[in-house]
């Protein structure tokens, strides 16, 4: 009983001990550079393009091997006053953080250009989409 205590509680131990490591690593690590990728649909084809980004974009954008990090989706409800319509378009935002300007590069140069490809395979003309790098200031 007491080897069984003491195994737990060294467990236990390293547990937290990785924890705070992680946490401690991700305190520390600067992301200063951000990319921004915005789809323009018509506002008829909103779910399409989420089902899409959902379930084709992201798993291809952010898995385990990508350097990209705090990946968001943002949805565009008004431009210069106007709001999404037929004439206007909706705009869905996909943006995602990286800590050096070259990273960013390498993950638009070898993940994002064949992702946009199949994009515009699966939409066609009834999609455009933008891409921005942004230095992030503060």
């Amino acid at each position: 009983m007491l080897l069984r205590n003491i195994a737990l509680n060294v467990f236990h131990n390293f547990v937290l001990a990785v924890c705070f490591f992680k946490h401690a690593v991700f305190l520390f690590l600067k992301l200063m550079f951000s990319y921004n990728v915005t789809f323009v649909v018509e506002p008829s084809k909103e779910s399409e393009l989420l089902d899409y980004i959902n379930n084709e974009l992201r798993p291809k954008l952010f898995n385990e091997e990508s350097p990209a990090r705090n990946p968001q989706l943002k949805k565009v409800v008004e431009a210069g006053g106007e709001k999404p319509d037929a004439d206007h378009g909706l705009s869905i935002a996909l943006s995602a953080d990286f800590q050096s300007e070259e990273e960013a590069h390498l993950w638009n140069d070898h993940i994002l250009i064949p992702a946009l490809g199949d994009f515009h395979s699966h939409f066609g003309q009834y999609a455009l989409f933008f891409v921005t790098l942004l230095e992030i200031l503060y």
